[in-house]
């Protein structure tokens, strides 16, 4: 083991360069390269596993999981240009950071996508054309950081940058608020109540309240130009690694999502051995104004020959990758026999014996054939029977 005796450990902080050109490889500091380095390690690492998750859940004919895995793929490479030396560093990074602004578009039309469902048709009109406003930014913003980060004459990119989350952000901060919105008005849900039904739901529900707490971070330490000189900011990966992860928990629209949660939530309380239990008050789980015919608490099977049983919420056209695709929810037939009764006339008492077969045959007739003797002696008749000529 080597002597420690000469090292000194001290905390170190990530501190502003003192250049005055822009930045290039060669310009990083020691501190704000071990920064950039671990920042875009866990901008990879991160986003390499979000892909597989998609390519387990992939379906090809299902145009949101494509977007989905193109927002994922444009993405990762602004995370490997630390690997890059000058001059091709600076036309690499510029390079990487405009499809890294292609995948912020994308992130935005997959939040439509998914929170469309709720939006009357104006309103997703509204998120479309706000959105398409927006573009000529990302247009300069590119065309910015390939004139600031190659030494083209042009430190716009200064000015700019600090623009950025307002023409980024607030679909994302909207399509949050709009499901939390729609789960506690449409669904009459309580967030932890549906919470504790789905965790894998409350993950998603997590990952985008961190993002957007990461977003805004980052624009504080934008505004107030903190990162200004070494332009080292890992927060805004942070916000990127966790708006995806909400995108890829479930890949399918919101409304598809919730209606599935729901329908497992009412054949786990409704279904009890093929038979159709009511909640208490007799309505559906998670469903305003929905409830069972009658009054009883569950079916009896007795001398009802009919038996109508309540229809479970409607499948929407995308189902949740997590569940086979071609499953297909089946509901119970309950089988009622009627009942048959076999009764039997009391026989009478003088039919009761051996000789009460007599209507059933008829005896024939005795036929006498033969001749009769005089005997005086005997006094006996002879009776032959068989044919003529005894």
């Amino acid at each position: 083991m080597a002597p420690i005796e000469n090292i000194v450990l001290s905390k170190r902080f990530p501190v502003p360069s003192a250049r005055t050109e822009p930045p290039s490889r060669s310009s990083l500091t020691v501190e704000g390269g071990f920064l950039e380095a671990w920042a875009q390690g866990y901008n990879v690492g991160s986003l390499i596993i979000l892909i597989l998750i998609v390519f387990c859940n992939y379906r090809s004919g299902i145009f949101l999981h494509k977007i989905i895995l193109l927002e994922l793929v444009l993405a990762l490479w602004h995370g490997t240009f630390i690997f890059v030396d000058d001059p091709a560093y600076g036309w690499y990074l510029s390079t990487t950071a405009t499809l890294l602004f292609i995948s912020y578009q994308l992130h935005n039309v997959v939040s439509w996508l998914k929170i469309r469902p709720f939006l009357p048709k104006w309103g997703s009109r509204v998120f479309i054309f706000s959105l398409l406003l927006v573009q000529p930014f990302w247009i300069v913003e590119a065309w910015s950081n390939f004139e600031y980060f190659n030494s083209l004459g042009n430190n716009a990119n200064e000015r700019t940058r600090p623009w950025e989350a307002l023409v980024r952000d607030p679909w994302w901060i909207f399509t949050t608020w709009k499901l939390i919105d729609v789960i506690s008005k449409t669904y009459d849900f309580r967030l932890w109540t549906l919470i504790k039904l789905n965790r894998r739901f409350g993950v998603m529900l997590a990952c985008m309240f961190i993002s957007i707490a990461f977003l805004l971070t980052d624009v504080v330490v934008s505004a107030l130009r903190v990162t200004k000189d070494s332009g080292i900011n890992p927060y805004w990966r942070f916000a990127l690694v966790f708006k995806c992860a909400s995108d890829v928990i479930f890949l399918d629209d919101f409304k598809s999502v919730l209606d599935d949660i729901i329908e497992k939530s009412f054949n786990g309380n409704a279904h009890r051995r093929g038979t159709y239990h009511r909640t208490q008050g007799g309505s559906i789980p998670g469903r305003k104004g929905s409830s069972f015919r009658g009054g009883e608490d569950f079916i009896e099977c007795g001398p009802m020959t009919n038996v109508t049983t309540p229809k479970p919420p409607p499948h929407s056209r995308l189902r949740n990758p997590f569940k086979p695709h071609d499953r297909n929810t089946s509901v119970p037939n309950i089988r009622i026999q009627k009942e048959t009764t076999i009764t039997s006339e009391s026989r009478k008492a003088s039919e009761d014996t051996c000789a009460s077969d007599r209507h059933i045959l008829s005896v024939p007739q005795p036929t006498h054939y033969g001749h009769k003797k005089d005997n005086s002696s005997t006094g006996s008749v002879s009776i032959v029977h068989g044919g003529p000529g005894g």
